[in-house]
């Protein structure tokens, strides 16, 4: 007897990592999404057991991933070809296993495809399953850091609970319904190993395609106590290098896509931009507050993202009050940096809209503490030391460097610079309520539109030693 079939192949958006000029400077479209599934068949696979083809075209190289709970059905794959055998089923009930093709080279999923048998009695509809799913998969992170988001897709009606098998890891919440950011919260890790704890993130409902997912989060081992460091002036802690020939190093670990659980939620997304010129640091760009959950997200132009544009120029698109920049540098050694060093931090921002957040405040770790670096101005409310600007028309976008100078009172584990949004008021000076797909603030690089060299920027990104 024939059965329904439902088949459906969802590509992900994600941007490609082969640069090409373009107008307005945007990262371009992952090749990945042109991938096509075609099938030899596309009634449900007997129940008696049986085989199917899966052909993937216009894709990048790739792999084919089966959930764990598939054990009926075998997969091998040859080139683009996928070739599945099903075993006998003994229910009466179809089932289905959702299967997700992943991007070799960059490990991210392209696109998938459900693969069904029938059951051995009668006609079956196919299961409408609601959405439910947490992640990321795992999460590492420092010795001193003391939290982390795990974000939960789900339809409004599914309710979940979240377990840890580690008392010292706390989420909160600890339960809810529908989508939501769930914070672990964990002491420092003062011991010389790792510390591991598993979260589960688990529904009772039957609706769904899976009802558990497990996140490891592992802590590294505390290290032991160095002698604190004064490096010499002129020492570069750390540098970055935005151009066109560095697009593919730059999104390695910087390459976010809307579609990413969580890249509304608060924190930095699990994406940053490390040096590559020299030294050890990151560059990250914290969300912070959920975004979504706020209402300020335009669900028909939603872009809350964080990629490498195709001149090689860090874009994220989405800033709004509280977002915050992080500039992060070690020394060779990641030895603490002594008191009385002198650091100085030099990066450029260019905002491509009105609606980019225009007032923000440097400051820098000292010891353990955030202090403002330089003088303040004052706001409605806020203070700042920073102002972006952006002119309507045409090749107006407002290059603006901002170059703090510090000097360490305390020991400092490194060098740190936060360069936080302290107001939601856009470069026009309205008030910004929601964010949309124009919003794009770039990090300046050396490539440019040919139409705009005066956007170039001749000197790197660094974070360095003045004395």
């Amino acid at each position: 007897m024939k059965k329904y079939i439902s088949i459906f192949a969802c590509a992900l958006l994600a941007f490609a990592c082969t640069p090409k000029v373009n107008p307005d400077n945007e990262a371009e479209e992952y090749a990945g999404n042109k991938a096509k599934v075609e099938m030899s068949s596309t009634d449900p696979i007997p129940s008696d057991g049986g085989s199917l083809t899966v052909t993937l075209t216009d894709c990048p190289e790739f792999t084919a991933s089966l959930p764990k709970t598939a054990t009926w059905l075998n997969c091998s794959q040859s080139g683009s070809t996928l070739n599945f055998t099903a075993s006998a089923n003994s229910s009466a009930v179809a089932r289905f296993a959702h299967v997700s093709i992943i991007d070799s080279k960059l490990n991210i999923s392209i696109t998938s495809f459900d693969v069904i048998q029938a059951g051995t009695d009668k006609d079956v509809e196919p299961i409408i399953y609601k959405d439910f799913s947490a992640g990321p998969e795992t999460i590492s992170v420092t010795a001193k850091e003391t939290a982390a988001i795990i974000g939960v897709t789900a339809d409004e009606a599914i309710s979940w609970t979240v377990t840890s098998d580690n008392a010292a890891f706390v989420p909160e919440p600890a339960s809810g319904t529908g989508s939501a950011s769930v914070k672990v919260n964990f002491p420092a890790n003062s011991a010389k190993t790792e510390v591991k704890a598993v979260l589960t993130v688990s529904t009772a409902s039957e609706e769904v395609r899976q009802p558990s997912y497990a996140i490891t989060i592992t802590q590294e081992a505390a290290k032991d106590e160095v002698e604190p460091v004064k490096p010499a002036a002129g020492t570069v802690l750390a540098e970055w290098y935005f151009a066109t020939s560095q697009v593919d190093i730059l999104a390695a670990h910087f390459n976010e896509a809307v579609s990413d659980e969580l890249a509304d939620a608060p924190g930095n997304g699990g994406v940053w931009v490390e040096p590559n010129v020299s030294g050890k640091g990151r560059l990250e760009y914290y969300n912070g507050i959920d975004k979504a959950a706020a209402g300020i997200v335009d669900s028909a132009h939603k872009r809350c993202k964080r990629t490498i544009g195709s001149y090689g120029e860090p874009v994220v698109y989405g800033t709004y009050k509280d977002d915050y920049i992080l500039w992060t540098a070690y020394t060779e050694s990641e030895a603490p940096l002594a008191a009385g060093t002198k650091l100085a931090l030099n990066f450029v921002l260019r905002p491509n809209n009105i609606l980019i957040m225009k007032y923000w405040l440097v400051e820098y770790l000292d010891g353990d503490e955030w202090k403002v670096a330089g003088e303040t101005k004052d706001g409605d409310g806020f203070k700042y030391n920073v102002e972006l600007f952006y002119a309507e028309g045409s090749g107006n976008q407002t290059n603006t460097t901002i170059n703090p100078t510090v000097t360490l009172t305390k020991t400092t584990d490194a060098a740190v610079f936060r360069i936080t949004a302290v107001s939601n008021t856009g470069c026009d000076g309205n008030a910004v309520t929601l964010i949309n797909k124009s919003q794009a603030l770039r990090f300046a690089g050396e490539d440019c539109n040919a139409n705009t060299p005066h956007y170039s920027v001749k000197e790197h990104p660094m974070i360095k030693v003045v004395e």
